[in-house]
């Protein structure tokens, strides 16, 4: 196993840091074996004009880049295709660039107002149907040769919820080095009753026991929890209007989703068997945070609850 952090080419997450050095010293120190990069523009505070493109991120090195998460768009089924191949193939382009191992594609299909009201206007076939057409459209005749990792969301797609499902997604995607990322926070929130993160590990092996052979196809895990079941029942208790103007709708989905999906520590006792039980090539600590040293203390959480694992990372 391969243990990475998560990191983006923007502002908020490149200031942290003073140089390459120091980046990678950070993530050594904190039980990290490299980085999953997000490919996004850096858009300095003093000259938001000029945007500097991923590739000229000086902070980021080939020899730290393990995956590339691409930059997934959530409500895409019915977006011009030319354009969506555009916006990905830059993302697969700058993975092939660094030279990294794997890369993250979500299988999902959700806009602002189904996020909002758990109405949704999707069958998970249609839009497997969809994304695995849309997946061999952009893979083939390119020469890549990482592995293409999709990963669940709890919206319509991919959610792991029906072993029948998942495997109608991989029997469909053509590309030889297919397989999942395995996001144990979003596998979390398709039940909203979970109270505690042992309840949540319990969740995530039932989902293992149903899927069978399938769970060899997991090659890498997002290891991150929210137990934010309360907090969906009560928004959808009432009823929420989605602002008209484009940057308001945008802060307000965003505000709303981050209130889901927290990307905190998994610490639960029975993690580290779950992990050794899947055998991923990548385990990536995911996290969302807002400082530096925040970063460190979920960190070092992830890195002493996966110690044993991260004894043996060299079994496969």
């Amino acid at each position: 196993m391969k243990f990475q952090m998560n990191i983006t080419t923007s502002y908020d997450d490149v200031c942290r840091f003073f140089s390459a050095d120091d980046l990678k010293s950070f993530y050594k120190s904190h039980g990290c074996d490299g980085l999953e990069v997000m490919p996004l523009d850096n858009y300095d505070p003093a000259d938001l004009e000029h945007p500097i493109p991923p590739e000229e991120c000086s902070l980021i090195r080939s020899s730290m880049v393990r995956g590339v998460h691409c930059c997934c768009l959530g409500d895409w089924m019915d977006k011009d295709r030319e354009e969506l191949i555009r916006h990905y193939r830059k993302d697969l382009d700058y993975a092939k660039w660094m030279g990294a191992e794997y890369v993250v594609f979500h299988v999902v299909q959700v806009n602002d107002e189904e996020g909002f009201t758990y109405v949704m206007q999707h069958e998970d076939r249609e839009v497997l149907t969809a994304a695995a057409s849309f997946i061999n459209e952009l893979l083939e005749g390119q020469d890549y040769d990482f592995w293409f990792l999709m990963e669940n969301l709890w919206w319509p797609g991919l959610n792991f919820l029906s072993p029948e499902d998942t495997r109608y997604l991989l029997e469909r995607v053509h590309y030889e080095k297919k397989g999942f990322m395995l996001d144990t926070g979003h596998f979390l929130h398709t039940n909203l009753d979970l109270k505690t993160q042992e309840e949540g590990v319990d969740y995530l092996n039932q989902m293992l026991d149903a899927h069978g052979d399938l769970v060899s196809y997991i090659k890498g895990i997002h290891l991150q929890q929210s137990l934010t079941g309360d907090y969906v029942k009560e928004w959808l208790s009432t009823r929420h209007e989605l602002p008209e103007d484009p940057s308001e709708r945008f802060c307000k989905v965003y505000e709303h989703i981050f209130k889901i999906d927290k990307h905190e520590p998994f610490t639960a006792e029975g993690v580290p068997a779950m992990v050794q039980r899947i055998q991923p090539l990548y385990v990536t600590y995911e996290y969302i945070t807002r400082s530096r040293e925040e970063l460190g203390k979920y960190l070092d959480q992830g890195k002493i609850l996966l110690m044993d694992c991260q004894k043996n990372k060299n079994v496969l």
